[in-house]
């Protein structure tokens, strides 16, 4: 009998821990997948250059010092709690934005402003990419807003496929900067 209660009682610690693993990926995996974003980014030759977190969104800056590309990153994970993430998994709004200096940032933004003046336009729909500058750095931003499963960058509860990060990160970047050099192209010889 003693033995018999000592196996239900190893039992009842190990679906107890597993639940509070469940508990804490279901809190944590933001914090997670930020380290993990700033890992790849650093590793791609950026610099962070600003991070900043309220516990629910999180902000980050990176540029690259080469080009003097600026890469900006927000994350806000969406299912925050073990009954959202079992019904639906984990997923999170992301903010991409890629970024240029350009020499005429006022001429440039006025122009790209005016352009998407459409009422049609709903910048709170995934994938519409929207145009922004910063006057006081000369930097132009063109970001877009994506709603993703996190799922595909975990092996398991705490490891990150970089490979599928890096390519994410670098698929996001690639048509912001495609976007962005167009809009600046067509705006400057107009």
């Amino acid at each position: 009998m003693s033995e018999d209660l000592d196996q239900v009682y190893g039992q009842l610690v190990k679906r107890s821990w597993q639940r509070f693993d469940e508990q804490r990926m279901a809190r944590e995996v933001d914090d997670l997948l930020v380290g993990a974003v700033v890992t790849a980014m650093v590793a791609e030759g950026n610099v962070l250059i600003d991070l900043n977190s309220d516990g629910n969104h999180h902000h980050l800056r990176f540029e690259h010092p080469p080009t003097k590309s600026r890469v900006l990153f927000r994350l806000t994970h969406l299912t925050g709690d073990v009954l959202a993430a079992k019904t639906v998994g984990h997923y999170a709004s992301v903010q991409m934005g890629y970024g240029e200096q350009v020499q005429d940032a006022r001429t440039v933004w006025q122009a790209l402003k005016s352009e998407i003046k459409s009422g049609f336009l709903d910048v709170g729909e995934p994938g519409v990419m929207t145009v922004d500058a910063d006057l006081t750095t000369s930097y132009v931003y063109v970001q877009v807003e994506l709603l993703l499963d996190l799922a595909p960058y975990f092996a398991d509860q705490y490891t990150i496929k970089y490979p599928v990060l890096q390519q994410h990160l670098a698929a996001v970047r690639q048509a912001l900067a495609k976007y962005l050099r167009g809009r600046i192209t067509t705006t400057v010889s107009s």
